[in-house]
């Protein structure tokens, strides 16, 4: 192997980067990589992008440091528990490498990050650990058009995957079987509300989440790069330590999986405020030439409960899938469970006159497809 001898003087950062032939440090530094997740997977590739020098990196996850996660977190300390990970894992990587840009959102991706937010970004890598999460950014993937790594790790195994939803190949939701689909939907009932049921825990230490985490970055790294990656789009590698092994599959794409096409371009854009009535809008897009115009959202909302006791009612607004089972029961008379009505779409209605933007539950940056009597449009809420 060539030996390069560099003095002191010379060096700077990315020096031994450069030496790569096919190395491009600019493209790194102008990349855009969203981060789903920073546990134990997403402290191995938020310091491994850190140390790449990947320019912009964005993590969202909703949960704070507990004590079991100082065992295989390298970003974590004692004195970090109870704080937000995500807020965390940005300041410990901006002292890896303070040349980076490094956005935290302390939330849930399913509901608190918008397509337009996604598609700002050129890779996804997600690093989480359950079926839900993965269906639910696979979804927003597609939505917004952007490729992703899928990471997941065992005690001593691991799997890497690639979906990129500009391909004719495989996503994550075709290879959803049917025991994992019954797994996912146990987490609601049979009316779609949240069910109190603990996360199960895998057991994990930090050697297979260095190992899966430097895979997912070296597919990203190639991926940047514009090269041929570790995995093609749709397969999947399969690694394990005890014993040692590797193999790769290609996932065969479900000709049903309706994932395929979500994806949404925007056709206009509408300048977004919370207090902003719903109708107000609908009836500039009448104006605009878009007539009888249906608004889908993303998200089914709870509008009104009402106890069919007491008759106490309430307004609640919130996403049908983020309400807990377990508030159901009427708060006044606690006889017993409240009716509640649903809606996934909003029209020039009189029942949606009163309803703000904020009772959406929208959030930044979302992108929605909107019906016309001239055909489909997708509007984007910009703030």
């Amino acid at each position: 192997m060539e030996s390069f001898i560099i003095t002191q003087e010379q060096e700077s950062r990315y020096d031994r980067h450069n030496l790569i032939d096919w190395w491009e440090q600019p493209k790194l530094k102008a990349a855009k990589v969203l981060i789903a997740g920073a546990g134990a997977l997403g402290n191995e590739v938020l310091k491994n992008l850190a140390l790449i020098g990947v320019g912009n990196i964005t993590v969202i996850d909703f949960d704070t440091v507990s004590i079991t996660n100082l065992t295989r977190s390298v970003l974590f300390r004692e004195k970090d528990i109870g704080l937000a990970k995500v807020e965390v894992a940005r300041q410990q990587i901006l002292e890896i490498n303070p040349e980076i840009s490094v956005q935290a959102i302390h939330g849930d991706l399913e509901f608190d990050l918008g397509i337009g937010e996604v598609k700002e970004h050129d890779l996804i890598i997600g690093c989480l650990d359950s079926v839900n999460a993965r269906w639910a950014i696979n979804q927003l993937a597609y939505c917004a058009g952007i490729p992703w790594v899928n990471g997941g790790m065992g005690i001593a195994e691991g799997e890497v995957s690639f979906f990129d939803p500009n391909t004719e190949a495989a996503c994550y939701e075709c290879s959803i079987s049917d025991q994992m689909w019954q797994r996912r939907n146990q987490r609601y009932s049979c009316q779609g509300l949240k069910r109190n049921i603990p996360e199960s825990t895998m057991p994990t230490t930090a050697t297979i989440a260095s190992i899966v985490g430097a895979m997912q970055v070296q597919q990203a790294l190639l991926y940047l790069h514009g090269k041929t990656g570790l995995l093609q789009p749709g397969e999947k590698i399969f690694l394990g330590l005890n014993p040692w092994m590797a193999f790769k599959v290609q996932i065969q794409r479900q000709e049903e999986c309706m994932a395929h096409d979500l994806t949404i371009q925007p056709t206009i854009s509408i300048n977004y405020q919370p207090s902003l009535r719903v109708q107000e809008v609908l009836q500039n897009l009448e104006k605009s030439g878009y007539l009888n115009p249906t608004l889908w959202l993303r998200n089914e909302i709870i509008g009104r409960m009402k106890c069919l006791s007491c008759g106490y009612e309430e307004h609640v607004n919130k996403p049908l899938r983020q309400y807990p089972e377990s508030e159901l029961a009427c708060p006044n008379c606690k006889l017993e469970e409240r009716d509640f009505e649903v809606f996934s779409n909003v029209t020039l209605s009189e029942s949606s006159q009163d309803l703000l933007f904020q009772d959406l539950y929208l959030p930044n940056n979302e992108i929605l497809h909107c019906d016309t009597s001239q055909g489909q449009i997708a509007i984007q809420f910009c703030q």
